[in-house]
């Protein structure tokens, strides 16, 4: 140990002693280690770490498939009376829970009335997640029976935030939508199910006599000890056939469950793996920097080395050697790099996209140091090792160190090989980038279907209990629509059940006139319940007929506004207007039909997941006069419910001057309704893109980072050379060799190497192009341009990063430069 202790001593000797290498090689080790921990912290939060729930590797969420409608898997949604028959039947499910999520506004006296997303569930959900409420309880099974009145566990946030962490909140009665409430339960920090943005849980209430067919909740299970997956997806198909023999809704349904990790990391896992390699990348470039750096500190010190080896120091030995180096700055550049991950982790929770699931339990952990000690090390060892795997035998040491500067063709190799290496990896980080840059260009240039500019939105839920009927929530909503047209600068105003981009709408299947409505499966469409003007507002195109305009709402007419893609689903190769069509219900499901809709207009389609949706999703637009209403069964299927509705307010002024004068038009109508979501429809558009901006941002910082390492490297490597070629360039210049042509032989050099690298980054590039193809939008994974342009770049970099060192080099002034001989 006083033989390590004392290597380790004179290594940090060393390095103090050689303040520009040390430099050097800190910063790229703790840009690189840095990077590889922030991301790593990212990886392994949100897609390695189990879930925050006892052996939550035996949950799993509900998924279905419809095969006779080209369905394979992805429907998350299941009704009352499926949740009864897995709860009763199912022997291979433990436990079985269904929820949904809404928006309330709550009211009280902590504050003003506030908008919060609650999660209606069975008593069952706690028990099968196995947690329990840090204060109070969870429901109870005789809370679920309607009528009964339903009681509310509050988020550990939400008690933060509104109540104070007032201990006394359990037992305290709150209103929620108008409704009072009781307070039961106070849930763990811990707990965000289904995600962080779950405000409280209430009570969930229906029985097995009144169950609704209706596909209107999310559904978790645990598997029982000792069963599979496959064998709970087997059961519960055979349980789903059984229930269509009474149930039409369910027929053709089958299970295509899945462990609830899979279900919350989702798509956004294999991103994040690719990010992950791609700062990996960047540590290779870096470990090549400075196992260069090293090879020519090792070439310095040949005289050193080779005095050591006559003094009888052996192999093992001058491993201390090199590697107390190495690893000394290891650690340090790991320390430090640790300190840019925590600021790096940081920001990208705070830019992160708002869908990143597992958001809030992104920190740096024991499992992150373990992760970037061992990344150290192990860099540590690959560029520490080189110049010992390079040692010559003692005699070609004495030789060698008794030669000029210029070091043997075998080191020259080393290096060249290193530099090389540097390149092709910089070049497959560029072109990925290249082709990330391309593709989020293709997405913000996809029109969408509606006018974004100078618009605002916001939401308005009409608690039930003050608003109990369809007319008495569309006189509200036209009241309010009747104050925001008065304020200043307001040119259009209006109110729609969902908005453009907005996933969670309701949506049916429907039936054209003329078609015999016998229960078969028929094209699905969105519903939107719209208010006069809504096209004006949103900006949405007409390209056929009219609009609805606010006669057909006031009057209640059975008229629809449909886009292009239900008008050709429904009468294809014709023309749609004045044709006329409705929702499709089960004959068993309601006595009465709902009413046939004649289609006066045709608008573009817009988008509704995501800009870079490939098919046209099926949508029309009805009066919110014959919609649906708190006051009609949701089985007639006559559309959404009114009282919830998206508001969009276009004026000239920029929509933020907006949001003051609107929260006091709602509030002159009622002052208990909260306004909610406010933002322009703009921002809508850029969190539609935020998730490939997020991607494409961190691709670029990786693939910049080794860029910059990589000339940084070329440079160093070209600036060595010339060093040690001063006496060769001398003799060349006092022979009359010509300035321009000793700095081309030495850019010919340097270049040959850039241009190997760059062939081999291209073949890497072209092989793993097909790795982030999933990523791209409206690209090719092999796009020649990218390939081009990013081949272009990289090339003039790296020949300019030649070209210093040569220039240099070239303007030696003969006797100076043989004198260094």
């Amino acid at each position: 140990m006083d033989a390590v202790g004392r290597e380790v001593r004179h290594a940090a000797r060393r390095l103090v002693r050689s303040p520009a290498f040390t430099l050097a090689s800190l910063l790229t080790l703790a840009l690189a280690v840095g990077a590889n921990a922030a991301m790593f912290t990212v990886v392994y939060r949100v897609v390695v770490n189990p879930l925050p729930y006892p052996d939550s590797d035996r949950l799993i969420a509900l998924d279905f498939g419809l095969p006779t409608r080209n369905i394979n898997s992805g429907v998350k949604y299941m009704s009352w009376q499926l949740y009864y028959q897995l709860a009763d039947r199912a022997r291979t499910l433990e436990r079985v829970a269904v929820y949904n999520l809404s928006g309330v506004t709550l009211t009280g006296k902590e504050g003003n009335p506030e908008r919060i997303q609650i999660s209606r569930a069975t008593p069952s959900l706690a028990s099968a997640l196995r947690v329990q409420p840090a204060l109070g309880r969870w429901f109870t099974e005789q809370e679920s029976v309607p009528g009964s009145p339903p009681p509310v566990v509050l988020s550990h946030g939400l008690w933060i935030r509104r109540y104070g962490r007032d201990p006394a909140i359990v037992g305290r009665s709150l209103t929620i939508d108008g409704l009072p409430t009781t307070v039961v339960g106070v849930m763990p920090a811990s707990f965000t199910f289904p995600d962080a943005r779950t405000d409280a849980w209430i009570a969930a209430q229906s029985t097995r006599a009144t169950a609704s067919s209706l596909f209107t909740f999310m559904g978790v299970a645990r598997l029982r000890d000792g069963t599979t997956l496959a064998s709970a997806r087997a059961e519960m198909t055979r349980l789903m056939t059984d229930l269509s023999r009474v149930s039409p809704n369910h027929r053709g349904w089958i299970a295509t469950a899945l462990p609830l990790q899979d279900a919350v990391v989702g798509q956004i896992a294999r991103t994040l793996w690719i990010l992950l390699a791609a700062v990996g990348l960047v540590l290779l470039v870096a470990c090549a920097n400075v196992a260069n750096l090293f090879l020519v500190r090792s070439d310095a010190r040949r005289r050193e080395v080779a005095v050591r080896q006559a003094l009888g120091a052996g192999r093992r030995a001058l491993a201390g050697y090199f590697l107390a180096e190495s690893v000394l700055l290891s650690i340090a550049g790991s320390v430090i790099g640790l300190g840019l991950s925590w600021g790096a982790v940081r920001l990208l929770v705070a830019f992160a996209p708002v869908n990143l699931p597992r958001l809030e339990e992104v920190r740096l952990d024991a499992s992150v140091l373990a992760f970037t000690l061992a990344l150290s090390l192990l860099a540590a060892i690959a560029f520490g090792a080189i110049p010992w795997l390079r040692l010559a035998p003692l005699p070609a040491s004495l030789h060698e160190s008794g030669r000029s500067n210029t070091a043997s063709r075998g080191r020259y190799r080393a290096r060249h090989l290193l530099m090389g290496g540097q390149v092709a990896l910089a070049l497959v980080l560029v072109v990925f980038s290249g082709l990330m840059l391309r593709s989020f260009q293709k997405l913000r240039t996809v029109d969408p279907g509606f006018d974004a500019r100078s618009a605002l939105t916001f939401g308005i839920v009409l608690p039930d209990r003050e608003y109990a009927s369809r007319r008495s929530a569309v006189a509200t909503h036209r009241a309010i629509l009747d104050r925001l047209s008065a304020i200043p600068g307001v040119t259009a105003a209006s109110a729609s059940s969902c908005l453009p981009l907005s996933t969670f709408c309701f949506e049916h299947m429907v039936v054209p006139e003329g078609v015999v409505d016998d229960g078969m499966l028929r094209p699905r469409a969105l519903f939107y319940a719209v208010a006069g003007g809504y096209f004006e507002a949103t900006g949405i195109r007409l390209l056929r007929g009219r609009f609805i305009d606010r006669g057909d709402v006031e009057r209640g007419e059975p008229v629809a506004v449909v886009n292009t893609a239900l008008a050709d689903a429904l009468f294809p190769n014709q023309d749609p207007l004045g044709k006329r069509f409705r929702s499709s219900t089960p004959p068993t499901s309601s006595p009465n039909a709902p009413p046939w809709l004649e289609i006066v207009g045709v608008v573009s389609n817009t988008p509704v997941a995501s800009l870079a949706e490939r098919t046209p999703v099926a949508q029309l637009y009805m009066p919110m006069s014959i919609a649906g209403g708190p006051d009609i069964p949701a089985e007639t299927m006559l559309g959404p419910s009114v009282s919830k509705m998206s508001y969009t307010v276009r004026a000239a002024t920029p929509p933020s001057n907006l949001a003051a004068a609107v929260r006091t038009a709602v509030g002159e109508i009622d002052s208990n309704l909260a306004v909610s979501d406010v933002r322009s429809l703009e921002d809508i558009l850029d969190r539609a893109a935020a998730q490939m901006a997020f991607t494409m941002i961190l691709i670029m910082i990786a693939a910049s980072l080794a860029l910059m390492l990589g000339v940084i490297g070329i440079y160093g490597v070209m600036s060595y050379v010339v060093s040690q070629r001063t006496g060769e360039i001398g003799v060349r210049l006092a022979l009359g060799a010509d300035p321009g042509q000793v700095a081309g032989m030495i850019v010919r050099q340097g270049g040959l190497v850039a241009i190997a690298g760059i062939i081999v980054g291209l073949g890497l590039a072209y092989a793993g192009s097909r790795l982030i193809a999933s990523l791209l939008y409206g690209v090719s994974a092999r796009d020649p341009v990218v390939f081009a342009a990013t081949t272009v770049l990289l090339l003039t970099v790296a020949l300019v990063a030649c070209w210093l060192p040569a220039r240099r080099g070239a303007r030696l002034s003969p006797l100076e430069a043989l004198r260094t001989e």
